[in-house]
C-alpha cells in the first residue's frame, strides 16, 4: 500500500511530527570506544614494533620465524588483555545508550503526537512485554558488535604481520598498515553506534506506536547521507503499514523489508499515520 503524503489531519486521520533519533546520543556511545581503541591501537603498534626490533627486522626479513612468533606471543598478550575491557565496555555504554534511547523515544513520540492535537495526552514512556523484548534484542545486538571488535582488530594486524614478513618488507610495509587498519577500526565503531542507535529508536518508537493503535508511517527520505539510495528517495512521502513493511534494499542476495533507519547508513526517518476512516 503506498498513498501520496496527505495533510497532517484529514477526514481519514491524522498524521504526526517527523520521528528522529537525537544524534547526541550516538555521539556519547561512540566516544568511549573510540578512547579504549586509541589505546589499543596505540599499544598494538608499539609491540609490534617491538616484536620486529627484538627480531632484527627493521628494515628486512632477517630472522622471519622469531619475528612471526614474537608477533603472535604479543597479539595473544594484547587479546588477552583488551578483549575482557570492551566486554564490561560493552555492557556499560550500551545500557546508558537503551535508556538514553528510550527517553528519547518517549519525548519525541509526545511531540509528534501533540501537532496532530494539543490534546492528545498519553504516557508515552511506557513499556510492555513488546518494547521489553526489543529492548534486550537490540542490547544484545549493540553489545556483541562492541565485544567483537578488539578480535576483529587484532586479527587484521595478525594478517598484516604475517604478509610483512613473508614479503621480506618488514616495518616499511607494517608501519602504512597499521596506521590504515586503525583508521578502519575507529570508522566502523563510528557506524556501529550511528547504526545501533538509529535501529534502537526506530524499534522502540515503532513498538510504541503499535500499541497505541498506529497501523502505518510515512517514509522520510532526509537526504541527510553521502550516497543516498534512490529507492528511499523514491519512497519518501509513501504510506507502509507495520504489519507489511516495504522492501527496502538487498543484503547478501536476499530482499530486506523494514522501516526506515532499518539498513545500514539509512537516515530516513517516519511519521506516523492514525487511520480513523
Amino acid at each position: 500500500m503506498t498513498t501520496k503524503l496527505r495533510k497532517p489531519i484529514d477526514a481519514r486521520g491524522a498524521v504526526g511530527g517527523e520521528l528522529r533519533p537525537a544524534v547526541g546520543i550516538a555521539a556519547e556511545f561512540y566516544k568511549p570506544v573510540r578512547l579504549m581503541l586509541e589505546k589499543m591501537g596505540a599499544e598494538i603498534k608499539r609491540e609490534m614494533l617491538a616484536a620486529f626490533h627484538a627480531a632484527g627486522m627493521d628494515h628486512m626479513a632477517m630472522d622471519a620465524p622469531d619475528g612471526s612468533s614474537q608477533a603472535r606471543i604479543r597479539l595473544n598478550k594484547i587479546g588477552n588483555k583488551w578483549k575482557p575491557r570492551f566486554s564490561e565496555l560493552s555492557k556499560r555504554i550500551v545500557d546508558r545508550m537503551m535508556a538514553q534511547t528510550l527517553k528519547n523515544s518517549a519525548v519525541t513520540l509526545g511531540m509528534s503526537l501533540r501537532q496532530i492535537s494539543k490534546d492528545f495526552e498519553v504516557d508515552t514512556s511506557f513499556l510492555n512485554d513488546r518494547i521489553e523484548q526489543v529492548i534486550s534484542a537490540s542490547t544484545q545486538e549493540a553489545a556483541n558488535l562492541i565485544k567483537v571488535i578488539p578480535e576483529q582488530y587484532l586479527s587484521d594486524v595478525q594478517g598484516a604481520v604475517m604478509r610483512s614478513i613473508s614479503t621480506g618488507k618488514g616495518l616499511k610495509d607494517l608501519v602504512p598498515t597499521l596506521n590504515r587498519l586503525y583508521d578502519g577500526r575507529i570508522k566502523h565503531a563510528r557506524n556501529v553506534a550511528l547504526d545501533q542507535t538509529r535501529k534502537a529508536y526506530s524499534n522502540i518508537t515503532a513498538a510504541r506506536l503499535q500499541a497505541l493503535g498506529c497501523e502505518s508511517f510515512i517514509w522520510v527520505h532526509t537526504g541527510g547521507g553521502k550516497h543516498p539510495r534512490k529507492d528511499h528517495i523514491d519512497m519518501s512521502g509513501n504510506e507502509y503499514r507495520y504489519d507489511d513493511l516495504p522492501v527496502i534494499g538487498v543484503m547478501y542476495g536476499q530482499e530486506v523489508r523494514g522501516k526506515p533507519g532499518d539498513l545500514p547508513f539509512c537516515r530516513c526517518i517516519q511519521k506516523p499515520v492514525f487511520n480513523w476512516a
